[in-house]
C-alpha cells in the first residue's frame, strides 16, 4: 500500500534542474522511475541524511543525487572518514549541481545524534551495523523519522524501512530497528566480524535503499514498512518476509496524515532510549 507523500513540494524546479533531469532520463545507468513533475518537486524539497559514504551508502548517494534530492547530508556512525566525505560530496555535486550537501564532521553519539538526525526528513543507514547498531534506530524512533536500513554479508543482503509513526490511515503499524533484532544487541554477536561482501550486491542493495527513500518522499509504490527484503546473490532470489511483530505497547497504527513537511523532525524529542 502506497503511503501519502512524506513532503510538500517546492516551487517550480530551476531551469538547470529541469534540464538535468531531462538528460538523466536518457541515461540508462541513471534512469529514474516514472515520477511526475510534482514528485520531482517533492524530491527537491527533501532533506535526506545518509550514514556512511562507502559500501551500501555509495550507490545510494549516487541514486539520490540523480533523482534530484534537494539536500543530502553525510555522516559517519564510527570514526570520521574525511576522504570518503570529500569523494561523496564531489560525486553528488557532479551528478546534481543544485543539490545542497551538508557534511557532518563529527561522530554520531548519544548526545549528537538527536541534533544531527533532527535536521532531516528521512534517514538512510547503509553503515552496516556499526559498533552502536541501535543508536540511529532508537534516535529515529524517538523523533518519528523514517529509517531506510540495509545490511550485507557475504552473498546476502537485508533491507527494510522502520517508522515509529507512519500516517494513521496508511494501515501501516509502527516498526523499529529493534523489532528486526528482537533478541537485542547479543543477536549481532554471531555475525562475522569481516564477512566479505560481493561488490555487485552492495551496488544492487544500495540502489534499492535509495529507491525506498524516493518512494517515501513521493508517495509512490509500496515501501518496505513491516517487511524485510532479502537478496540471495548465490541463487538470484529476492524474498520479502513480514517483520516480527513489535513488543506489546510499541505497535501503534501511526500518527496523523497531516503533511508531513516535516512534523516528525520538528516534534519534541523524547529522552534517549538507547
Amino acid at each position: 500500500m502506497a503511503l501519502p507523500p512524506l513532503l510538500e513540494p517546492t516551487g517550480p524546479l530551476s531551469p538547470t534542474e529541469t534540464a538535468r533531469l531531462e538528460q538523466v532520463q536518457n541515461l540508462p545507468q541513471l534512469r529514474l522511475p516514472p515520477i511526475d513533475e510534482l514528485g520531482h518537486r517533492r524530491l527537491a524539497a527533501a532533506r535526506v541524511l545518509v550514514l556512511g559514504t562507502s559500501g551500501l551508502s555509495a550507490p545510494a548517494l549516487r541514486s539520490l543525487a540523480a533523482a534530484g534530492v534537494g539536500t543530502i547530508g553525510l555522516a559517519d556512525v564510527g570514526p570520521l572518514d574525511v576522504d570518503g566525505l570529500v569523494l561523496a560530496t564531489t560525486t553528488i555535486l557532479t551528478l546534481s549541481p543544485d543539490t545542497a550537501v551538508s557534511a557532518h564532521d563529527e561522530e554520531l553519539t548519544a548526545e549528537s545524534a538527536p541534533r544531527i538526525l533532527g535536521g532531516y526528513d528521512l534517514i538512510i543507514d547503509g553503515s552496516d551495523l556499526s559498533p552502536q547498531p541501535f543508536l540511529v534506530g532508537d534516535t529515529c524512533a524517538a523523533r518519528g523519522l523514517p529509517l531506510v536500513w540495509g545490511s550485507v554479508a557475504r552473498g546476502n543482503a537485508e533491507l527494510s524501512v522502520f517508522w515509529s509513526s507512519p500516517p494513521r490511515r496508511s494501515g501501516q503499524r509502527a516498526t523499529r530497528l529493534r523489532d528486526f533484532f528482537a533478541a537485542g544487541p547479543d543477536a549481532l554477536a554471531s555475525r562475522p566480524a569481516d564477512p566479505g561482501v560481493l561488490g555487485a550486491l552492495r551496488g544492487q542493495a544500495g540502489a534499492l535503499l535509495a529507491a525506498e527513500a524516493i518512494r517515501l518522499v513521493t508517495g509512490t509504490g509500496e515501501p518496505l514498512i513491516g517487511r524485510v527484503l532479502t537478496i540471495d546473490a548465490d541463487t538470484g532470489r529476492f524474498d520479502a518476509v513480514p517483520l516480527p511483530v513489535a513488543q506489546p505497547g510499541d505497535a501503534t497504527m501511526g500518527t496523523d496524515d497531516a503533511a508531513p513537511g516535516s512534523a516528525a523532525a520538528e516534534s519534541p524529542v523524547p529522552e534517549e532510549n538507547s
